[in-house]
């Protein structure tokens, strides 16, 4: 399973901060964004503790993110793979 629907991890990067922005504010979070349900797990906890939010609950969110986007990653670059391999003169196979 991947999560991050397929965005670069610059866009991936982006949505989170938004979103664990949002959650320390005080306003509400988009869902299904791409995040991954840990790193969603996560803000919804920062969000229900507002005001009384943690420095450990921050780090739990960016530790989840971080965790899910080297698996959203991974994925993306392996779908980056040619589908036909590449011709090697004098090769056959």
């Amino acid at each position: 399973m991947s999560f991050g629907g397929g965005h670069t991890a610059e866009a991936r990067h982006s949505t989170f901060e938004t979103e664990l922005s949002a959650a320390v504010d005080g306003r509400p979070l988009r869902m299904h964004v791409g995040l991954g349900p840990d790193t969603d797990s996560a803000l919804i906890t920062i969000a229900l503790a507002h005001p009384d939010i943690t420095n450990d609950m921050i780090a739990t969110a960016r530790r989840a993110f971080v965790t899910e986007s080297i698996g959203a990653d991974i994925t993306t670059e392996a779908t980056g793979v040619p589908e036909e391999p590449a011709a090697i003169p004098g090769a056959s196979l």
